[in-house]
């Protein structure tokens, strides 16, 4: 059965909006199947006609039809009933509305109201793009990973030469090609994804942890749900917001974590793909039932032991092993001679190391620097914002499947 392949467009306010026909007309002849939000704006370029010749679908324009809302709220169900967003061509205006939630009209209530991908093509005059309340828009929308194709330098419809101008029809639909390629892929995917610090216990009061965030793991998380994978998340204590995803498990130990992991890797039989990114502590101690006073020698009280190592666990778990094992290194030194020896003790086929430094520490980062370690091959990734890291550890994997 053939999975198919629906795109809500956005037409905002451009004169490049007459471009957009020849990409509608092109995915249309590929069977793509296309709903259409107009702007008032976008009216003034392209009329709904002109769409719906090409689409053979309704235009939607107005925030409120006739039908009574309750039966029909266009805004949410424009979204859901999609798999992807473009809004194509995007003026400033409506770059600003989704970047800062405003939602006055159909397209900006839309868009606030998306639980799916977005791409934004702009298109405008070149001091309009260049405007440092603009600039900081995009940086907005780009760290909530929304992918921004475009625009490009060239003669504009107002005569300036510069950027500004709408990307090439043929790379959008190359983008949106490569986005439904991996989505397929992925789609149904059981993947399971551990994240955040563990907290060991000291007494009722204290614990021994350490610096992650757990955003690294999250954004991996709510990544995989984007495109279509059956996502379970098992966390240790953080302040990130609870992601939409199938199955979010919180743990505090990592003794926890690995009972969680086990039985998660057992219970559906076959986990198709396991990304470990926690920061697990590798020892624990015999908590004691009541507190330490601070007069107390505790360091004669206090013994460490060492906890299970869960990458290695799962890694080896024979019936039970996910298809495509991957694991998290953090390292203050060599760290590609480390993650490597790391890659082959503990059976993975992937490694995501990552150099702790004065310089730089991606723990409680919002940004991170990857270098890619497999069994024949290395990669050292630019930094970037961990949202971005967490899709293309997404792309990543799916090539594994291809």
């Amino acid at each position: 059965m053939r999975t198919r392949k629906k795109i809500l467009f956005i037409l905002s306010g451009s004169i490049s909006a007459y471009k957009t026909l020849d990409l509608l007309r092109n995915l249309v002849k590929k069977n793509f199947e296309v709903e259409t939000i107009l702007t008032k704006s976008g009216s003034e370029f392209v009329s709904p006609l002109s769409i719906s010749s090409i689409t053979k679908r309704k235009i939607y324009q107005n925030m409120f039809s006739k039908k009574k809302i309750v039966d029909h709220m266009e805004h949410i169900q424009l979204s859901r009933n999609s798999d992807l967003i473009v809004v194509c061509p995007a003026s400033a205006n409506i770059i600003a509305k989704l970047a800062n939630g405003f939602a006055d009209d159909l397209a900006s209530t839309t868009l606030a109201a998306s639980n799916k991908k977005i791409f934004l093509v702009p298109s405008m005059n070149k001091k309009m793009w260049t405007n440092p309340a603009n600039q900081e828009n995009v940086k907005k929308l780009k760290e909530r990973k929304i992918n921004i194709i475009g625009p490009i330098e060239g003669n504009l419809a107002c005569g300036e030469i510069g950027i500004g101008r709408i990307t090439n029809i043929k790379k959008i639909e190359k983008e949106i090609e490569i986005f439904f390629k991996i989505k397929k892929i992925i789609k149904d995917k059981k993947i399971l994804i551990t994240a955040g610090p563990t907290f060991e216990p000291i007494d009722p009061i204290r614990y021994i942890g350490n610096f992650s965030s757990g955003k690294q793991g999250y954004e991996i998380a709510k990544a995989a749900t984007l495109y279509g994978a059956k996502t379970i998340l098992i966390t240790g204590p953080t302040l990130e917001s609870a992601p939409d995803i199938d199955i979010l498990v919180k743990i505090q130990t990592a003794q926890d974590m690995l009972k969680q992991t086990i039985n998660f890797c057992k219970k559906f039989k076959l986990i198709d793909v396991a990304i470990c990114t926690a920061a697990v502590s590798d020892w624990k101690i015999n908590q004691s039932k009541r507190k330490y006073k601070k007069n107390e020698n505790i360091f004669k009280k206090i013994k460490f032991k060492k906890n299970a190592d869960i990458l290695e666990s799962i890694s080896n778990l024979k019936n039970f092993r996910p298809k495509i094992v991957c694991g998290f290194s953090a390292e203050t030194n060599n760290l590609i001679l480390n993650s490597r020896k790391k890659l082959l003790e503990k059976n993975c086929d992937l490694i995501f190391a990552n150099k702790i430094s004065s310089k730089f520490n991606p723990m409680g980062n919002q940004k991170n620097q990857i270098s890619l370690i497999g069994k024949n091959r290395e990669e050292n990734w630019k930094k970037m914002t961990k949202g971005e890291v967490g899709e293309k550890i997404i792309k990543e994997i799916s090539t594994y499947f291809n």
